[in-house]
């Protein structure tokens, strides 16, 4: 799933954040115990999240856009051809973490 160049099934819209609900979703991200960020950066977070019951190994990559307010996502499986839409509910669920 992407938000920001993904097409058809593929996509989904960018999630709207002000800087501190970007922040908040980055301490979120980190007390999760299934992800796990490799670089934490001011406005990218690389991270890698292992699927709650086979514990496959996902990519996922949040850059915040400060001036236009939005988080823009991509979550991707690294093995198989479907991800039995995994990687668009771990969208949704970022999303979720920004409601108010």
């Amino acid at each position: 799933m992407n938000t920001h160049s993904g097409r058809a099934i593929q996509s989904s819209q960018p999630l709207a954040a002000t800087a501190g609900q970007w922040q908040q979703l980055k301490s979120w991200i980190a007390e999760q115990e299934d992800w796990e960020i490799t670089v934490d950066d001011i406005n990218s977070v690389p991270a890698v999240v292992k699927t709650r019951v086979m514990r496959f190994r996902d990519d996922v990559q949040l850059l915040f856009l400060p001036e236009a307010q939005l988080i823009q996502v991509r979550s991707s499986s690294r093995l198989g051809v479907s991800d039995l839409g995994a990687n668009a509910a771990r969208i949704e669920t970022l999303r979720e973490q920004l409601a108010p």
